[in-house]
C-alpha cells in the first residue's frame, strides 16, 4: 500500500519520499504489484471483450475446439460470478497440465501439425482459454490480453472484409479497456470512461500507423496464405460450357471485377468482356482447345480507343477479361491465338491492371484455311436433327454469310424464349433445343449456334465472359457481376476474318442492350436476382446499395490492394522520384519521428488543458512575470519560490506585507511540488491551490 509522505517543517525543500529499495512493489509502473490478485471488474471486462474476439472464428474451428473452449470459458466466468460472493479456488496446476496436454493432443490429432494457419489459430484459442482458467495475477491478466491482441490479428487470415475490419477494431477497444481495468485495480474507472480512454489510445497510434501502411515496403501476396474470402468471388467461369453452366452463375450477385474508364465510357451494347475462348466440342460439352498449334489471330485497331483499368476479384483461374478487342495489357498478360487475354499465373488475389481496347476492331482473315481445321470438328452422329436440317439450308445454296443469316433468322421466326428457367437437356442437347424445348439461355443459343455453323462448313467458336454491367453514381465505378456472365459465337468468314455473332440478341435484343434486368421477366426471377426485380426499386434503398458498395470498393482499392505497384504509383504522386525499398525504410522513419513529435506535442497539450494544477501553476508563473521574477524553463518550482522571495526582499522595503505575500508564494510553491510530484493528490487539495493561486496578488 502506497502512502503519502509527509514534508518536514524545519527543511521546507524535503518534499521528496527518501531512496527507496528497488523491490518489485518500487519497479511496478503504477505501485501495486503485478502479482497482486486480478480484480473481479479487471476478469468481467476481458471475458465481455474476449466474445466479439472469440466470435469470429466459430466457423473455421473444429467442432471439438469449440465444445473445449467454451466449457474452459464458462467455467471461467462462472468462478468470475461467484468471486463476487465468496472466495473460490482456481483449478490446480495438475488439472491445468492434463487439459493441455488434451488440447495439444487434440490439435495434432485435427491438423497433424501444431503449426499453419488452421493449426495456429486452433492451438491459441485453446491456451488462451486455458489461460483464463489460471488467471489469478494482474501479470496473467496481461498475458491473456497479449494473447488476446494476437488472436485479433489471426482473424484477417480468414477474411478481410469491411465488415470483419470494422468487428476487429470494437474487439481491440474492448481488449485494450480490459488492458486499462488490469492495471487500475486500486482505483477502477466506470465502463464508459474505460472504453472511451481505450478508444483515445488507439486514435493516438493511428497516425503511427498511417504511416507504416503507407511507406512499409510491400511483397506480392499475403504472408500467411489466401484469407477465405478472397476466393468468395471465384468466376465460376471455367475452360468448359455445357448446358445450364452459365444460367447458374445468374443466381450471383457477386462482383467479378470492377472498372474504372479514363476515357468516355462505350454503349453497353459493345460491352463484351472476352474471356475463355471455346472450340473444342463433344456434341454437348465446350471446352478450351488443349495445346492450340494455330498462328496467333490477327485484327486492326478501328474506331476510338477505350482506356480503363480494371479491379480482378480472385478467380483461381490464369484468365483475364478485357472488352473486345484489347491491345494492351499488363506486362503479364498476353493474348492466345484465340484471342484469349490471360496472365502467367492463376490469379490468387485482387489484380489490377490498365488495358486499352478497340471495341470497333477490324478482323484480319487467315491466308491459309488450313488453320481453321480444328474450328470445324464435329464429333461424329451427335445431333442428327440439326445436321438434317443444316444439310437442307447448304442444298438451298445458303453457305457462308448467308448461313449465318439463315440461322439468326431461324432463331427469330420460330418460338423461341430467352429464359431463366430453360428445361433439362439429354444426350442431343443441339437438337433437342432446337426442335423441342425451344427455351433458353445465352449458352444454349451459343452452343447450338456455333454447332449450326461447323456443320454448314463455318468454321466457328464460343466465346465466354461478361456483357454489360452497371455503373455507380457515387464513385464512377463500373461494376460487373457474375449474374452478367454471357456466352456468344464467333465465326469466320472469308475476307473478313472473325466476325462476332451474338445469337441471344436474335431473340432478346435488351439481354444485349441493357443486360440481364432488361431481358428476363419478373416472373422469372429468383430471389437472388432482387437487384433486377424492384426489391432496390426504391431511391432510399438504391442509395445506400451504391453508396456501401462504393466504401466496399474503397476498401478494396485502397486496403486489400495496396499492392507493390499500387504503392509505388502512390509514392510517386507524393513526390518520391524512384521508390524503391531503401527510399521507403528511410522515409518511414522520418515519418514515424515526426508524427512521434506531433502526439507528443499533442499530449503534452491536451495534459496541460486537463491538468488543474498545472493551469494554475502556469497562471501563478505569468503573473510572477508580470512582476518582472520570470522563471526560467529548466528552474524547478524549489529554486524559483527561493528566486522570488529574494527579487522581492531586493525590491521592497522589509514589511508586514512583504512578509505576508512571501509566505503565501511559499505556501503555493510548497503545494505545486507536493501535487506535481507526489504520491497522492486529492481534490481537495487541487481545489485550495487553485484558490490560493487566484487569490494572490504580488
Amino acid at each position: 500500500m502506497s502512502t503519502t509522505l509527509p514534508v518536514p517543517a524545519k527543511h521546507p525543500t524535503r518534499l521528496f519520499p527518501k531512496v527507496l529499495p528497488l523491490t518489485r512493489e518500487t519497479l511496478s509502473s503504477d505501485g501495486p504489484s503485478q502479482d497482486q490478485p486480478a480484480g473481479r471488474a479487471a476478469m468481467v471486462t476481458l471475458l465481455i471483450a474476449l466474445v466479439p474476439v472469440l466470435a469470429p472464428h466459430l466457423s473455421h474451428l473444429p467442432e471439438w475446439c469449440i465444445a473445449f473452449g467454451g466449457i474452459l470459458f464458462a467455467w471461467r466466468a462462472w468462478l468470475t460470478w461467484r468471486s463476487g460472493f465468496a472466495p473460490v479456488k482456481l483449478p490446480s496446476k495438475w488439472l491445468l497440465m492434463l487439459l493441455m496436454a488434451l488440447a495439444i493432443a487434440g490439435t495434432l490429432y485435427t491438423h497433424r501439425t501444431l503449426f499453419g494457419r488452421d493449426a495456429g489459430v486452433t492451438f491459441i484459442t485453446l491456451m488462451l482459454s486455458l489461460k483464463l482458467l489460471e488467471t489469478r495475477s494482474k501479470r496473467d491478466a496481461v498475458v491473456a490480453v497479449f494473447l488476446s491482441y494476437f488472436l485479433i490479428l489471426t482473424t484477417f487470415f480468414y477474411s478481410q472484409t469491411i465488415g470483419v475490419a470494422a468487428l476487429m477494431l470494437v474487439s481491440l477497444v474492448l481488449i485494450t479497456s480490459a488492458l486499462i481495468a488490469a492495471n487500475r485495480d486500486a482505483a477502477p474507472m466506470p465502463p464508459l470512461a474505460q472504453t472511451r480512454l481505450a478508444g483515445l489510445i488507439i486514435l493516438q497510434a493511428f497516425p503511427m500507423m498511417l504511416v507504416l501502411f503507407v511507406l512499409f515496403p510491400r511483397v506480392n501476396g499475403p504472408l500467411w496464405g489466401l484469407p477465405a474470402d478472397s476466393v468468395s468471388g471465384v468466376s465460376g467461369l471455367s475452360d468448359s460450357m455445357s448446358p445450364g453452366q452459365i444460367t447458374s452463375l445468374s443466381l450471383s450477385d457477386g462482383v467479378a471485377f470492377r472498372v474504372k474508364f479514363h476515357s468516355p465510357m462505350p454503349k453497353e451494347s459493345v460491352m463484351y468482356w472476352r474471356g475463355p475462348v471455346l472450340s473444342s466440342f463433344d456434341g454437348r460439352n465446350w471446352r478450351m482447345q488443349a495445346g492450340n498449334p494455330l498462328r496467333p489471330a490477327r485484327f486492326e485497331e478501328a474506331g476510338v480507343a477505350v482506356d480503363y483499368t480494371v479491379t480482378l476479384e480472385p478467380l483461381q483461374k490464369p484468365w483475364l477479361f478485357a472488352l473486345e478487342m484489347p491491345t494492351r495489357l499488363p506486362e503479364y498478360g498476353r493474348l492466345t491465338p484465340d484471342l484469349q487475354p490471360i496472365n502467367t499465373k492463376p490469379v490468387q488475389g485482387r489484380l489490377r491492371y490498365d488495358a486499352r481496347s478497340y471495341p470497333a476492331y477490324q478482323s484480319v482473315a487467315y491466308e491459309e484455311r488450313s488453320d481453321l481445321a480444328p474450328y470445324l470438328a464435329l464429333p461424329p452422329r451427335s445431333n442428327p436433327r440439326t445436321r438434317d436440317l443444316i444439310g437442307t439450308w447448304l442444298f438451298e445454296g445458303t453457305t457462308g454469310e448467308a448461313l449465318v443469316a439463315r440461322a439468326l433468322r431461324h432463331f427469330r421466326s420460330e418460338d423461341f424464349f430467352y429464359t431463366f428457367e430453360p428445361p433439362l437437356l439429354d444426350n442431343h442437347p443441339v437438337d433437342e433445343f432446337l426442335f423441342i424445348t425451344k427455351r433458353g439461355f445465352c449458352e444454349h443459343y451459343a452452343s447450338a449456334f456455333t454447332a449450326m455453323m461447323r456443320m454448314g462448313g463455318v468454321p466457328a467458336r464460343v466465346v465466354t465472359g461478361y456483357q454489360g454491367g452497371e455503373v455507380n453514381p457515387v464513385d464512377g465505378f463500373f461494376t460487373v457481376r457474375q449474374a452478367d456472365a454471357h456466352a456468344w459465337s464467333e465465326v469466320w468468314l472469308k475476307g473478313r476474318g472473325w466476325i462476332r455473332v451474338d445469337p441471344t440478341g436474335a431473340v432478346s435484343p435488351a439481354r444485349v442492350e441493357r443486360g440481364l434486368g432488361g431481358a428476363l421477366p419478373q416472373r422469372f426471377a429468383p430471389p437472388l436476382l432482387a437487384r433486377f426485380t424492384g426489391a432496390w426499386s426504391t431511391d432510399a434503398l438504391q442509395k445506400f446499395k451504391f453508396n456501401w458498395e462504393a466504401v466496399s470498393n474503397a476498401w478494396n482499392q485502397w486496403v486489400l490492394n495496396y499492392s507493390p505497384d499500387r504503392q509505388k504509383e502512390t509514392l510517386e504522386r507524393l513526390g518520391m522520384k524512384t521508390p524503391g525499398w531503401q527510399e521507403m525504410v528511410v522515409a518511414m522513419v522520418i515519418g514515424m519521428a515526426l508524427m512521434s513529435l506531433l502526439v507528443a506535442g499533442w499530449l503534452l497539450k491536451a495534459w496541460r488543458e486537463h491538468d488543474p494544477v498545472q493551469r494554475a501553476w502556469e497562471r501563478f508563473c505569468k503573473r510572477l512575470a508580470r512582476a518582472g521574477v520570470t522563471r526560467a524553463p529548466a528552474e524547478g518550482p524549489l529554486d524559483y519560490g527561493q528566486r522570488i522571495s529574494a527579487e522581492l526582499r531586493r525590491a521592497r522595503p522589509a514589511s508586514t506585507a512583504l512578509a505576508q505575500v512571501q509566505a503565501r508564494i511559499k505556501a503555493i510553491v510548497d503545494s505545486y511540488a507536493a501535487l506535481r510530484y507526489g504520491r497522492a493528490r486529492d481534490a481537495a487539495g487541487v481545489r485550495q491551490f487553485a484558490q490560493m493561486v487566484k487569490e494572490l496578488r504580488v
